[in-house]
């Protein structure tokens, strides 16, 4: 059993459980071994059952459970006739799920117990150490609980995408275990293991050895986000409803205690040198009779009469409040439907796919200003793709190369080399020589690089004779260009093309590589200067355009009647409901489905007397394959009709072609190496992982994530369907996306990082973040800019040359579903920088009221609890569910950058507006040319820090200075609210704030910290400061009620 010879190995990894909630200790029905209740009798259904010992808090290691792999004993088993009927199998520490016994939106935690399978059954428990006093003392006290394998109906892996390990499900009548060894080699100990168990008990059931090649998980809690999101959506009308008939500042009662009493008497009691009047609305509008009832003040005489700027003040909250709710509502409505995707690498397809279906693909790296260097790093990175070598090409697009001058009335450019960046950046067609040269010749050839270089070298340019040169004017008019093509290598080619006037720069770059260059794969990578691949890049992205569970001969099967080899129509709809994969349940006729006995079979009698499914058909209910209806007794389906039988062989396993997959592009995360922002916490919010892992979530629901403009594999036929990339904007990616999902090609959002062990969860690409916060500044203007731009363009193709012939290619045909989603993804990612005017009007709102202490609003009574609290509970919910994939630090962050980022986002309004106006577009930046030390952009919030602290300061001083008033305006209560709020402004722009003076003074971005608890330390001292100067210059009141 345990003895010190056991022969241990390594258990196994884990995968997915699909949508069921059922996860948790079994009750007495399925578990043989219960706990005891404080009653010492067994517990019954409804029994509540305690643990022994108290769960250990996250983090914590038990001393008990050290980290062991799986152990098979069978072999040391059998050699011991006398333990003959105590055989332990697997054992080993695995992590399970418990059960929650009202659904939620999220999963249970998890839990790292040891398992131990016996026969047909699997114990847990807290440690090794239970599990070995068990089998020696069998008291059952020490078993958590079990798992009868003899009970269960299907054993597959798990396709979930939340999993902390790869995993296994084991389906039983009553619920779903999901379990997770801790490496790959437990895995599959563990599953050979239980499979054998299961087959031992001889019961026909369903087990499962691999997914499916491509695959799409549901997350959990969608109709918990959906109740919560209309929760949310009511409780913002009912906070618009009493901003507009509870808290205008005009209907305030010019003093609580005496709401009965005319301004004359008010005065005559109060000290304060009040502003009241004898009407609301300071006597511009009478309210009529309703609209004091419902705004409670029916038995008001004096009101507050309000000036200008507090006026002001209410108005611009109001605004911000119905801009924030409009915007929040399309930003969470985006997330209605959120999944995540799963593959095979496409060299691991099951079967495998033929070698003549493997497409050639191009790779596409796009530079303009950046250093050189970057740009060689991911090129060294391109070349180690673990792809084909003659199915690969990579481009380097150099767009800084040279430079070209155009006089009127010239057709052709004055053409030189763009020595500045050059000197700035390095010459990357020299660079690229070179490292083509260090891995093709031999390091005794005499050759100079220069030399070699030239015969490699071609230049297609203009001249008088022949002043047009290329296929497509709009993106370029020539360019130079080398081609390095060498037998084990993929080819790799530099071009620089000769801009024209208008050239649109990044997306005028890749097209002129795609239509005048001559690329020709039929998928292509873009990628940015810095972002460098992972090895596997295009063989974890490739599936999704050659296996889709949307392909309509997806569901095809043979027949499985032995010696039919025709294609299936239909299938039995228990089994199918029961979760029978469809491939053994399947028949061409009726006739076949009888002469197989499946009704007899003991894979249908097991399903139909005990399944998780909610069936109770146990007759010969069969369905088409596929429309799924229902079949009549004739076993012909009434809305397919098809009679002609079909040979299993003429059917492909894959396809890339459109009419069985329109998958446009695959987008990929946005990840960054590792470097000092990173290290500090993110304050600037560079990993964005509320858009990648959130916002793209719920967008590839519907088939329409977003396109990035990096990181991303295209269709070239999807390319081709809207002439290449889109104009008319700063950011060309996103119009390029929407053009594509209105062709109807497909959006993906995949993320590798999500499934499988440690070494297999990778990042697809990594690149670098702008140095500086000045630079990330530039690039998120340039983002919002480019976004807006699109809102406003004309929503037509613009610049394209007229003389270029088009290519033809097909398209997806059918009807383009989820419109008005989409039309939902397109204002939230074109609008997004308009949700920035409610932020400075709350910086606005805040200055006032800490410099004045007049409130933007009526607090009046325990109405602002309910137009209030309900809305920021649901939208503080809304948020939790939505980024419950993202880890908490970049949840913050991404909150942060909402503050940080508003002056940045309303200039690049104001600029979107000017271009509209102007038509002149702003020169093309890149993070390498923002300035390093300091900007004009980042002053902003630098004044508003400096401005909320000192108000801060300045309201605690004013209230100390007239506390002991009763009737004053700038009470305690008002005080705690502005201070509230000052707070929350500081709390947010101060490591933004943090870094621009860091980086103006060129200090570290370790300083300005709390270095040796300096604050904790001087606590007291300041407390008595304050204190001392309070009781200085308090001012008593002469005559206060």
């Amino acid at each position: 059993m345990f003895g010190g010879k056991d022969k241990r190995t390594p258990l196994g990894d884990q995968q997915e459980d699909d949508n069921y909630a059922l996860h948790a200790t079994p009750s007495a029905m399925e578990a043989e071994i219960v706990r005891r209740g404080p009653g010492g009798a067994g517990s019954e259904h409804g029994a509540r059952y305690v643990d022994g010992r108290p769960v250990p808090q996250q983090g914590y290691e038990d001393p008990r459970g050290p980290t062991l792999p799986a152990v098979n004993v069978s072999d040391d088993a059998t050699r011991n006739n006398s333990q003959k009927d105590n055989v332990i199998t697997v054992h080993g520490y695995m992590h399970k799920q418990g059960k929650r016994a009202i659904k939620g939106p999220l999963h249970k935690s998890w839990k790292r117990r040891y398992f131990a399978l016996e026969k047909a059954k699997i114990y847990y428990f807290q440690s090794h150490m239970e599990c070995r006093q068990y089998f020696t003392t069998r008291n059952t006290d020490l078993v958590i609980g079990a798992i009868e394998l003899k009970d269960a109906l299907q054993l597959r892996p798990c396709a979930r995408m939340d999993l902390p390990y790869k995993g296994f499900e084991v389906h039983t009548k009553r619920r779903v275990w999901v379990l997770c060894p801790e490496s790959d080699e437990e895995y599959r100990l563990w599953f050979e293991g239980v499979e054998e168990a299961i087959i031992s008990t001889g019961s026909g059931n369903i087990i499962e050895r691999t997914l499916p090649n491509v695959r799409k998980y549901q997350m959990k809690g969608v109709p918990s986000y959906r109740i919560v999101f209309i929760i949310f959506v009511l409780a913002g009308l009912v906070e618009l409803f009493g901003m507009l008939f509870w808290f205008p500042v005009c209907v305030e009662p010019c003093h609580s205690g005496y709401r009965d009493k005319d301004c004359d008497f008010i005065y005559k009691k109060s000290p304060d040198d009040l502003k009241c009047i004898d009407s609301a609305f300071s006597g511009v509008w009478n309210p009529p009779k309703w609209y004091k009832q419902i705004a409670a003040i029916d038995d008001v005489v004096c009101y507050h009469d309000p000036s200008i700027p507090q006026w002001v003040s209410f108005f611009a909250m109001l605004f911000a409040e119905v801009l924030s709710i409009f915007f929040a509502s399309l930003y969470y409505l985006g997330m209605w439907k959120p999944v995540r995707r799963g593959a095979h690498y496409f060299d691991e397809f099951e079967p495998k796919v033929p070698d003549d279906l493997w497409p050639k693909v191009d790779v596409l790296l796009c530079h303009y200003t950046e250093p050189a260097e970057a740009c060689i790093d991911t090129l060294m990175a391109c070349m180690n793709l673990q792809y084909p070598p003659h199915l690969l090409q990579i481009y380097i697009l150099d767009d800084g190369y040279c430079t070209a001058r155009w006089t009127r009335g010239n057709p052709v450019p004055e053409i030189e080399l763009n020595k500045t960046v050059m000197e700035t950046a390095g010459d990357l067609r020299q660079e690229v020589a070179q490292f083509m040269y260090d891995r093709v010749c031999d390091p005794n050839e005499e050759m100079e690089v220069y030399a070699w270089r030239k015969l490699h070298s071609s230049a297609n340019l203009p001249s008088a004779s022949r002043p047009r040169v290329v296929s497509r004017a709009d993106c370029s008019v020539g360019s130079f260009r080398d081609d390095y093509k060498y037998p084990g290598l993929p080819h790799v080619t530099f071009i620089g093309r000769v801009k024209p006037v208008k050239h649109y720069a990044k997306a005028g770059n890749i097209n002129n590589a795609l239509y005048n260059e001559g690329a020709s794969g039929k998928y292509v990578v873009i990628l940015d200067t810095d972002m460098q691949p992972h090895p596997k890049f295009i063989l974890a992205t490739l599936p999704f355009f050659f296996d889709d569970e949307d392909r309509q001969e997806k569901n095809k099967y043979a027949c499985s009647c032995m010696g039919c080899n025709n294609v299936a129509k239909m299938c039995c709809a228990s089994c199918k409901l029961a979760g029978v994969p469809e491939e053994r349940i399947s028949y061409c006729s009726k006739e076949c489905f009888e002469n197989a006995m499946h009704v007899a079979s003991d894979v249908h009698r097991r399903q139909v007397n005990g399944t998780l499914s909610d069936t109770r058909v146990k007759g010969k209910d069969l369905r088409c394959t596929n429309c799924d209806a229902k079949l009549p007794k004739s076993g012909v389906c009434r809305k397919c009709k098809n009679q002609n039988d079909v040979e299993v062989s003429t059917l492909a396993h894959y396809s890339d072609d459109v009419r069985d997959n329109s998958v446009g592009f695959v987008q990929t995360p946005l990840y960054f190496r590792e470097c000092v922002q990173l290290q500090i916490g993110d304050p600037l919010g560079h990993r964005n992982a509320t858009f990648y892992d959130s916002i793209q979530t719920g967008q590839d629901g519907y088939n329409a994530a977003s396109f990035a403009g990096t990181n991303a594999i295209i269709r070239r036929e999807a390319l081709d369907s809207i002439a290449g990339i889109q104009y008319g904007s700063l950011t060309e990616d996103l119009w390029t996306g929407e053009r594509l999902r209105a062709k109807g090609w497909k959006g993906l959002y995949y993320r590798k990082d999500f499934e499988g062990e440690s070494t297999e969860r990778i990042r697809l690409a990594e690149g670098l973040i702008p140095d500086s916060v000045a630079g990330t500044m530039a690039q998120r203007k340039r983002w919002a800019k480019g976004n807006f731009q699109v809102a406003l363009m004309k929503k037509r193709e613009q610049g394209i040359d007229p003389e270029w012939p088009r290519p033809q290619v097909a398209t997806p045909t059918g009807r383009k579903s989820n419109a008005f989603m989409r039309k939902v993804f397109y204002w939230n990612a074109t609008l997004y920088p308009l949700s920035s005017i409610s932020v400075i009007l709350f910086y606005a709102i805040t200055m006032y009221f800490l410099y004045t202490g007049y409130a933007p609003i009526y607090l009046g009574d325990v109405r602002v609890l309910i137009a209030f609290v309900p809305k920021i509970l649901a939208q503080g919910t809304l948020s939790a569910l939505s980024n419950r994939g993202v880890e908490n630090n970049d949840v913050v962050r991404s909150q942060d950058a909402w503050f940080v980022y508003a002056f940045t986002n309303c200039m690049a309004v104001i600029e979107a507006f000017w271009w509209k106006l102007t038509c002149k577009q702003g020169k093309w930046t890149t993070p390498s040319k923002s300035p390093t030390r300091g900007s004009i952009a980042e002053l902003p919030n630098v004044l508003v820090f400096v401005g909320t602290v000192v108000g801060i300061i300045w309201a605690l001083v004013r209230f100390m200075a007239g506390y002991m008033n009763l009737d004053t305006y700038h009470g305690a209560s008002k005080l705690c609210a502005c201070v509230f709020m000052g707070i929350i402004i500081a709390y947010k722009l101060g490591p933004s704030v943090r870094m621009s003076v860091q980086e103006y003074f060129g200090w570290s971005y370790q300083s300005l910290t709390d270095q040796g608890n300096f604050m904790g330390s001087t606590s007291v001292a300041f407390g008595l400061v304050f204190i001392v100067i309070w009781v200085y210059i308090e001012r008593p009141s002469e005559g206060g009620v």
